[in-house]
């Protein structure tokens, strides 16, 4: 496997995703406290700023193991920090991977777009043969988004898309 302290930048059309060490810490911890669209895995987010800080030095110890590719989104128009999308499931030779995310309410617009791209990143590196987005609580809007690029609900709080 490819080392993933390559896999950065990302770029889409509108956002750019660089490594969560590229943002300020302040800007991360202020994401935890704001209204944010989430993955399950995503929502139990630290709450005081050591423990954001303990939290990006684990995520980026997995990202440099090739446990987990973190990146943190930024708007590339305004540099606004909008959010965090990770991909998971490397650890086992297993055929699915998963999605985990959190964006910022206010940017909600970025989800698609960011997931997307997360997926099709997916497709060009890796071998998953599906991947999975886990909620434990999903807005309709957010289940249509994901359904548009073509995710499918099973009629609970999880959506996949094979690849």
């Amino acid at each position: 496997m490819t080392s993933f302290e390559k896999f950065h930048p990302v770029l889409t059309a509108h956002l750019t995703l660089d490594w969560l060490t590229q943002t300020p810490v302040k800007s991360i911890d202020d994401l935890f406290s704001k209204p944010a669209v989430t993955t399950a895995k995503a929502e139990k987010m630290p709450s005081q700023i050591l423990d954001t800080v303990k939290e990006i030095n684990h995520i980026m110890r997995r990202v440099m193991n090739d446990k987990e590719l973190a990146w943190g989104i930024t708007d590339s128009n305004s540099d606004a920090f909008v959010g965090i999308i990770s991909l998971r499931g490397f650890e086992a030779a297993a055929p699915s991977g998963s999605i985990e995310f959190i964006i910022d309410q206010d940017h909600r617009e970025y989800l698609a777009e960011v997931v997307e791209r997360a997926v099709r990143f997916s497709q060009d590196h890796f071998e998953f043969n599906q991947l999975s987005i886990t909620f434990n609580d999903v807005s309709s809007q957010t289940a249509k988004e994901l359904s548009g690029i073509g995710f499918v609900g099973d009629g609970e709080q999880r959506f996949t898309i094979q690849l």
